[in-house]
């Protein structure tokens, strides 16, 4: 498989980062999951913006337009001989600095040099999950770890997933899907690599930005098709009791798209599945990718 890294395609075999860079050394980095759908490269402008704004806000150079990403995205889906793709863009730092310390001027705290940080950008085949999940639902659990509602990254997709990981490691263990989260106030935030929705009395709520959840480009574009056809949606935070008397809840990020969640801590949510609020926005979801991307 060919990669994109630093300017150049190569091949992956023969890509090579320094043991000194920051991405690798601290997870000092931020990356982007996309997918594509029959060579169509769906939503890149949203998550290129997610993506700037993390780069801002962490003081990490990036110094690609969407244009430059897009070309070389379809340079590699051509390469690699990709039609529905796994994409992956990631970022790093780079090399420098001192230790934990972002590099300095003059005692001044500065931007890695454009030419020294990492930009890597990986296309592979999309390994679709199970379509009878999309029927009955995943199983997930309530995590015995908590997120600080003050964490300064939970806002950010970095490439520091270790807490993810063993949050997921943790359901893994209990023979489920995945596990969700709550905040050190007590409220519910997210699952290891998804946003969640619940639905109650027809309206679809979801945890706030102001919140400590990632900025979903899936959880924003649910949001804009509930708007479009005027299904109440709201952003407010709620503890676990609330979701867990909810008629139908479930979760999203770009490759699983809209996911019911049919069994919360080992209690069934909802009489069916899909959910008929969910099952509406799946298919409005798909109708979305179609319209947007023109196939």
């Amino acid at each position: 498989m060919y990669i994109f890294l630093n300017n150049r395609i190569v091949h992956e075999e023969d890509a090579l980062i320094s043991v000194r860079d920051r991405g690798f050394l601290y997870g000092d980095g931020i990356f982007e999951t996309l997918r594509s759908y029959d060579g169509h490269i769906f939503s890149l402008e949203r998550h290129m913006a997610r993506m700037r704004s993390s780069a801002g806000e962490l003081r990490i150079p990036f110094g690609y337009s969407d244009s430059d990403i897009r070309k070389t995205i379809n340079e590699l889906l051509k390469m690699n001989k990709l039609a529905d793709s796994y994409i992956r863009v990631t970022l790093s730092r780079g090399c420098g600095g001192s230790g934990f310390q972002i590099p300095v001027s003059n005692g001044k705290r500065i931007n890695t040099p454009e030419e020294n940080y990492t930009i890597v950008i990986q296309t592979r085949q999309l390994k679709e999950y199970d379509a009878e999940l999309h029927k009955r639902g995943m199983s997930i659990v309530v995590s015995k770890y908590r997120v600080s509602s003050s964490c300064p990254i939970s806002r950010h997709k970095t490439a520091n997933f270790l807490s993810n990981i063993m949050i997921r490691e943790e359901a893994v263990q209990k023979n489920v899907h995945d596990a969700l989260f709550l905040d050190t106030d007590d409220m519910v935030a997210e699952c290891t690599a998804s946003n969640l929705f619940f639905v109650k009395d027809g309206a679809v709520i979801t945890p706030p930005l102001d919140s400590s959840i990632l900025p979903g480009i899936t959880r924003l574009t649910v949001i804009d098709i509930c708007k479009e056809n005027a299904i109440s949606v709201m952003e407010k935070q709620f503890p676990l009791e609330v979701l867990m008397d909810a008629d139908e809840c479930f979760i999203t990020n770009s490759i699983m798209e809209i996911m019911p969640v049919s069994i919360i801590d080992g209690r069934k949510i909802g009489d069916e599945i899909p959910g008929k609020q969910t099952g509406y926005l799946m298919e409005a979801y798909k109708d979305f990718v179609k319209r947007d991307m023109d196939i």
